[in-house]
């Protein structure tokens, strides 16, 4: 008998074998997707799988350093399994905003306009409405696609620690990468994995600039901030009021001042007054009034939670911003949301609270003198007190709209938790 008939032998029976687990995987996969405008789910689930794995593939030619390639491709492969296997489950239980941003892309009647600052709803509608003029009509693979976004938007986030602290680190590269809030929002249809996107370049930019004095850094600074702002307009307040740190703490030079400066200044004026005429604010009364509402709407569904009383006065406002701020950050606990993703929000949860217990007992305060280290404590505090009034309202949005922040939240928890004497701070790079 020929040698090399028993291996074509199993390699005929592998290949039957994946035939048969392939066609009751795509069962499940119809089953599982009922809520998705989609009438062939299989063909649907194959065409986004194949869209990955050539995405997979591209970065074999990505303009990154070599040793990354490897590490990326791992991590990508990680995204997909959640994207196309874990997130069923998701897609299954809960009918999301994905499933109507895909359909209206793709729907005849909609109607074009141009994308609009602070119209972030309809921006993404848009979006998926030029994607679907150029892609075929798959959910799964526009699901890829937006996976894609939010897994470069983490890479650049990455890049900038890099920059930050001039050291390699895989450790780090798949915390970062592989964090369960990150590599589960950053992957489906909607805001979040664009918003991220338009914060990496600005953390990108901040990093670069800090170490080098490029004014090409503050060009990506200038463009994630005008991007996330098509999205949500106070996100660019958020964004440049931390540059405010620079102005003494880092600045060297006459030109350098005053560009950065004016830069800074033009920027937010023009966040702020957008962010006015969004929420029509002109007082300190509007300004309590506008909380009050965006507070009690967020109020629904099955992980609300009630806020007893209403805002007031700016007093109201500011007694109730640590119990807020906290929320945004650190909520839900565990028991606080009574399903499996409020379950493994909640673990998640208190794991980066007891990792943000030990950095805080290793933290120095000469740590807290370094510029970079100020801009993160200002960037997650504004984020924070910022978004308390809706995330303290309903903790299951509260996991996703943490995502904003919490690769940047982490990488200075784990900047905070090093061991010292493993790294030195390096003087900056110039040229």
């Amino acid at each position: 008998m020929n040698r090399g008939a028993p291996t074509l032998i199993l390699v005929l029976l592998a290949a039957i074998g994946a035939v048969f687990f392939l066609a009751g995987f795509l069962d499940i996969v119809v089953l599982m997707g009922h809520h998705i405008p989609q009438k062939d789910m299989a063909t649907d689930y194959l065409i986004g799988a194949c869209w990955a794995l050539f995405l997979g593939l591209s970065i074999l030619v990505w303009p990154v350093t070599a040793k990354d390639k490897k590490p990326l491709m791992l991590a990508w492969a990680a995204k997909c399994v959640v994207a196309l296997g874990f997130m069923l489950i998701y897609e299954n239980h809960y009918p999301t905003d994905a499933f109507a941003y895909y359909e209206s892309g793709k729907s005849e009647f909609f109607t074009w306009e141009m994308f609009k600052i602070g119209d972030g709803t309809q921006n993404i509608e848009r979006l998926t409405f030029l994607y679907s003029r150029v892609f075929p009509d798959s959910y799964h693979m526009m699901k890829i696609s937006f996976a894609m976004i939010g897994f470069i938007a983490l890479y650049l986030i990455y890049r900038a620690g890099v920059l930050f602290t001039q050291k390699e680190d895989n450790r780090i590269f798949y915390v970062m990468m592989l964090f369960p809030s990150h590599i589960f929002w950053s992957s489906i249809i909607g805001k979040d994995p664009v918003i991220l996107l338009g914060i990496a370049l600005y953390v990108y930019g901040v990093a670069g600039w800090y170490r080098t004095d490029k004014y090409r850094y503050l060009a990506l600074i200038a463009l994630g901030i005008f991007e996330t702002s098509f999205i949500r307009v106070w996100i660019a307040t958020i964004l440049i009021a931390p540059l405010s740190i620079f102005f003494l703490a880092r600045i060297r030079g006459v030109l350098s001042r005053f560009v950065f400066i004016g830069l800074v200044l033009f920027g937010f004026g023009w966040a702020h007054q957008r962010f006015k005429q969004r929420f029509n604010i002109e007082t300190n009364e509007d300004l309590v009034t506008a909380a009050d509402v965006t507070s009690q709407s967020w109020a629904y569904g099955g992980s609300a939670q009630l806020r007893e009383g209403s805002f007031d006065s700016f007093r109201d406002l500011m007694l109730f911003l640590p119990v807020g701020a906290t929320s945004a950050l650190l909520r839900p606990l565990p028991g606080e949301v009574l399903n499996l993703f409020g379950l493994l929000a909640g673990i998640e949860n208190l794991t980066f609270v007891i990792i943000l217990a030990f950095a805080a007992f290793r933290t120095r305060w000469q740590d807290l003198l370094d510029p970079m280290v100020l801009w993160a404590i200002a960037l997650v505090f504004f984020w924070a007190t910022t978004y308390s009034f809706a995330s303290y309202q309903n903790l299951g949005t509260a996991a996703r709209f943490k995502l904003q922040i919490m690769p940047v939240f982490l990488g200075l928890v784990m900047y905070l938790s090093r061991r010292r004497a493993a790294a030195a701070r390096l003087p900056a790079v110039r040229g």
